[in-house]
């Protein structure tokens, strides 16, 4: 078997994984119901995976990959019209509640917790990137942009676990006051 192989299946394992742990949560979740659900023998699990512990932890980080990404699409979808971003926003993060509320759960966990942190270090790269992705569209500063991202972030996390929509769209509001303010531009120009 050549490593092409092995990379599709195990991202094909680690997908189904991530589905399995949103229909039964992470406390719920067993290599036994992950072989029914793939159909594939725990030997073949582990033939992919080193242990059970591996495979959740790749799943988390396929999953937050998956809604990272698919949040920072909306984001640059909406560069001209920051203005619909900030209020369409929440609209956004609800479809992907769920995931997220999966995702801070395995990243908080006692037990995977420190592991799925070290394994999804590499976040860290795509922010940067994202940081100068912003910087090269409004010209801002690197700190700007990178108060810009984790302010998003540290929402986004408190809106999927306290589900408070009016508090996080005033915290957006709020941002978007200060994105304006540090632009030096009004409504009518975005």
């Amino acid at each position: 078997m050549d490593s092409i192989d092995l990379s599709d299946k195990k991202k094909e394992i680690a997908k189904t994984a991530w589905e399995y742990m949103l229909k039964t949560g992470l406390s719920n979740a067993s290599i036994g119901g992950l072989c029914r659900e793939t159909e594939y023998g725990e030997s073949t699990l582990y033939h992919y995976y080193k242990n059970k512990d591996d495979i959740w932890i790749t799943a988390g980080k396929y999953g937050i990959s998956k809604v990272v990404g698919k949040l920072l699409d909306f984001t640059f979808k909406h560069t001209d019209d920051i203005r619909t971003f900030f209020d369409t926003f929440l609209n956004e993060v609800e479809k992907y509640k769920l995931e997220l509320r999966l995702a801070i759960q395995i990243t908080t966990s006692p037990i995977y917790g420190e592991r799925m942190r070290g394994k999804a270090r590499d976040f860290r790269l795509w922010y940067e990137k994202y940081a100068n992705e912003l910087i090269n569209i409004f010209g801002c500063s690197y700190l700007q942009a990178e108060t810009f991202i984790y302010s998003i972030i540290a929402f986004v996390i408190d809106y999927a676990i306290w589900d408070d929509c009016d508090k996080t769209q005033m915290l957006l509001d709020n941002l978007y006051g200060r994105i304006i303010k540090l632009l030096n531009k009004d409504e009518t120009q975005m």
